[in-house]
C-alpha cells in the first residue's frame, strides 16, 4: 500500500491524505462533502448500526459524533471496515473492542482519524483476530509499547502517523510477525533501538520520513531482507554507515532526500542492485564517490536537485544504463566533463542541470542521449552553445534555455532535432542583429506565447522589443569598412601609440564585461581577459564568445592555460 494512500477512507483516499508540517506536525484532516456523497450511493444502513454511527451494507461502519468518547455497543457481526473520524476517543482500555461487536474476527480494517487519543491499553485491540489493517492518523500518542498491539498476530499494514510519537519500545511490534507494512511517517521519532524490527522480518515497506532522526545505528535494517521500499525523507541524517543497507538486496525505493548528508560513503549501495528509485535531493552534499552508483543497473530515477555539488566525476554514471529521469538542479556545477553522460545513459529522457553556475558546455556532452525529450538548462552563466551540442537528439521536445548570458545561438543548432516544439528563451541579453536570423526563422513555427518575455539586449533600438515580435528585416549587422578584420592578442607598443590612437576603435564586449576587444579598421589591438577566480595554477578557460558594440558582434574564440614554470639551470622561473 502508497504511503500517501495508506488506510484512506473508503471512495475518496486523496481527499483523506495526511500531509505534515515541514517539522513533522500532523495538519487536522476535514471530513470533506464528496465522502458523504460518496457514502450515501452506498446500501441503506443497517437497522442495527449503533446511534453514533452511520453503517453502510452491514460491512462499513462510520463513527464520525465528536461527543463520542468510546467504542459503542451494537456494532454488526460482519463489519469489515470501522473507522473513528473527529471523536473524543482518547483512551482505548484493554478489550476495548470486547464489547463492541458480537462477532470480532471479521473486522480487517480499523482508522482512528483525528481523533485525541492519548493512549492504548495492554490489549486494547484483543479479540481482533481477523484485523489486517490497524491506522491511527493525527492522534496524540506519544509512545508505542509492545503489549498495546497483544492479539494482532496475523497485522499486514500498521500506520501510526501525524502524530507526537516519540519513543518505540524495542519489542514494539513482536505480537505483530505478520506485518508487511510499517508507517510511521510524521512523527517525532528520534532514535531508533537496535532490535527494534527483528520480530518483523518480513517487512516490504518501512516509513520513517518525516520524524527527528540525527543517525542510524549500524545493523539497524539488518534483520529486514525482504525490504523493497525505505522511507527516510525529512530527518536530521548528517552520515551513513557503510554497511547500512546493505542486507537490503531487493530494496526498490530509497528516499535520502530533506536530510544533512554532507558526504556518503564509497560502498554505501553497492548491494543495491535492483534499485529502481533513488532520492537524494535537499541534502549538503559536496562531492561523490566516482563509483558511487557502479552497481545500480536497474536504477531508473536519481534525483540529486538542491546540494552543493561543484563538479561531477568522469565515470559517475558508468553503472546506470537504465536511467530515465536524472535531475541534477539547483547545486554549484560550473562545468561538466564531455563523458559524464554520452553513450552511458542510452535510456535517459529528462536531464535536469537547471540552476547551476555553468557557464560553457562540452560540444559532445549529450551526445548518445538518443532517447532525450526534456532538457533542463535554464537559470544558469552560459555565454554561448558549440554548434553541435545538440546533434542526433532527434527525440527532443523541450529545451529550457532561459536566464542565462546568451546573445545568440549557432546556426543549425536545432537542426536534427526533428521533434522540438518547445524552446524557452526567456531573461538572456538577446542581440537582435543578422546573427539571430537562425533562430527568427525557427521561432515563426512557434507559439509566440511560449517566448513572449524573450527580449531583445541589443540594438539600442531593438532594446526590450519580444523575440517573437521583431521583424527579419530588423535583423541586420552595421556594415563595417571594407577590408578583412584579423584579430591577435598582443601589448601595445608605446612607440606607436600615436598611430593607434588615430583608428576609429569599437570596443565589443560581452553582457559580463569578462572580454573586451579593441579594434580598429583593419584589425583588432587588444583583447582584455577577466579570468574566474581560481586557486594555484593549472587554470584553463576556454569558450566561444558573441561580443557586441555599437560597431556590430563578433565572435571570439578564446583558449587560456596558465601553468607554472618549471625551474631553469637550478634556479626558480622569475
Amino acid at each position: 500500500m502508497d504511503e500517501d494512500s495508506t488506510m484512506a477512507l473508503p471512495g475518496s483516499p486523496a481527499a483523506w491524505r495526511g500531509r505534515g508540517t515541514p517539522g513533522g506536525q500532523a495538519r487536522p484532516l476535514r471530513p470533506p462533502l464528496l465522502l458523504w456523497l460518496l457514502l450515501a450511493q452506498l446500501p441503506s444502513a443497517a437497522p442495527s448500526c449503533p446511534e453514533s454511527c452511520q453503517c453502510f451494507g452491514n460491512t462499513t461502519v462510520f463513527c464520525s459524533e465528536e461527543c463520542l468518547d468510546h467504542i459503542p455497543e451494537g456494532i454488526p457481526a460482519n463489519a469489515s471496515q470501522l473507522f473513528f473520524v473527529e471523536t473524543s476517543l482518547e483512551t482505548l482500555l484493554s478489550g476495548a473492542f470486547a464489547n463492541g461487536t458480537s462477532s470480532n474476527a471479521a473486522l480487517r480494517k480499523l482508522v482512528f482519524l483525528c481523533s485525541p487519543l492519548r493512549s492504548l491499553g495492554e490489549g486494547a485491540f484483543a479479540g481482533l483476530t481477523g484485523l489486517r489493517e490497524l491506522a491511527i492518523s493525527s492522534s496524540q500518542l506519544t509512545g508505542l509499547r509492545a503489549e498495546s498491539f497483544h492479539g494482532l498476530g496475523r497485522l499486514r499494514v500498521l500506520s501510526i502517523q501525524f502524530s507526537p510519537v516519540e519513543t518505540l519500545e524495542e519489542e514494539a511490534f513482536r505480537h505483530s510477525p505478520a506485518l508487511r507494512e510499517l508507517l510511521l511517517r510524521g512523527n517525532r521519532i528520534r532514535a531508533l533501538l537496535p532490535g527494534l524490527f527483528r520480530p518483523i522480518g518480513g517487512l516490504e515497506t518501512l516509513s520513517l520520513s518525516q520524524n527527528s532522526l540525527p543517525n542510524l545505528p549500524e545493523g539497524v535494517f539488518d534483520s529486514l531482507p525482504h525490504l523493497r521500499v525505505l522511507r527516510l525523507s525529512d530527518n536530521n541524517l548528517s552520515c551513513l554507515p557503510v554497511g547500512v543497507f546493505h542486507h537490503q538486496v531487493d530494496l526498490r525505493e530509497l528516499h535520502l532526500d530533506g536530510n544533512a548528508l554532507a558526504e556518503l560513503p564509497a560502498g554505501v549501495f553497492s548491494q543495491q542492485t535492483h534499485l529502481r528509485r533513488l532520492h537524494l535531493q535537499h541534502n549538503a552534499l559536496r562531492e561523490l564517490p566516482p563509483a558511487l552508483f557502479s552497481s545500480m543497473a536497474n536504477l531508473t530515477f536519481l534525483l540529486l536537485d538542491g546540494n552543493r555539488l561543484k563538479e561531477l566525476p568522469e565515470g559517475l554514471f558508468l553503472g546506470t544504463p537504465s536511467l530515465v529521469e536524472l535531475s541534477l538542479a539547483h547545486n554549484q556545477l560550473e562545468t561538466l566533463p564531455e563523458g559524464l553522460f554520452g553513450t552511458l545513459l542510452p535510456n535517459l529522457s529528462v536531464l535536469t542541470l537547471s540552476h547551476n553556475h555553468l557557464h560553457s558546455l562540452p560540444t559532445g556532452l549529450f551526445q548518445g542521449l538518443q532517447d532525450l525529450t526534456r532538457l533542463q538548462l535554464g537559470h544558469n552563466n552560459l555565454t554561448g552553445l558549440p554548434r553541435e551540442l545538440l546533434a542526433n537528439l532527434s527525440n527532443l521536445e523541450v529545451l529550457d534555455l532561459s536566464h542565462n548570458q546568451l546573445a545568440t545561438v549557432p546556426e543549425g543548432i536545432f537542426d536534427s532535432s526533428f521533434a522540438l516544439f518547445y524552446i524557452s528563451l526567456r531573461g538572456n541579453p538577446w542581440a537582435c542583429d543578422c546573427h539571430l536570423l537562425y533562430l527568427a526563422d525557427w521561432l515563426q513555427y512557434a507559439d509566440d506565447l511560449v517566448n513572449a518575455h524573450a527580449l531583445c539586449g541589443s540594438p539600442t533600438h531593438l532594446k526590450g522589443l519580444s523575440l517573437p515580435g521583431v521583424k527579419k528585416e530588423q535583423l541586420v549587422c552595421p556594415r563595417r569598412p571594407p577590408g578583412p578584420v584579423r584579430c591577435r592578442v598582443e601589448a601595445q607598443d608605446p612607440s606607436g601609440e600615436e598611430e593607434a590612437s588615430a583608428l576609429p576603435h569599437c570596443a565589443y564586449q560581452d553582457p559580463e564585461g569578462a572580454l573586451r576587444l579593441t579594434c580598429g579598421p583593419d584589425a583588432c589591438q587588444q583583447l582584455r581577459v577577466t579570468l574566474p577566480a581560481a586557486k594555484g595554477t593549472g587554470q584553463h578557460l576556454s569558450g566561444n564568445w558573441t561580443l557586441g558594440s555599437g560597431c556590430g558582434t563578433l565572435r571570439v574564440q578564446v583558449s587560456v592555460t596558465i601553468e607554472k614554470e618549471e625551474p631553469v639551470h637550478g634556479r626558480e622561473a622569475p
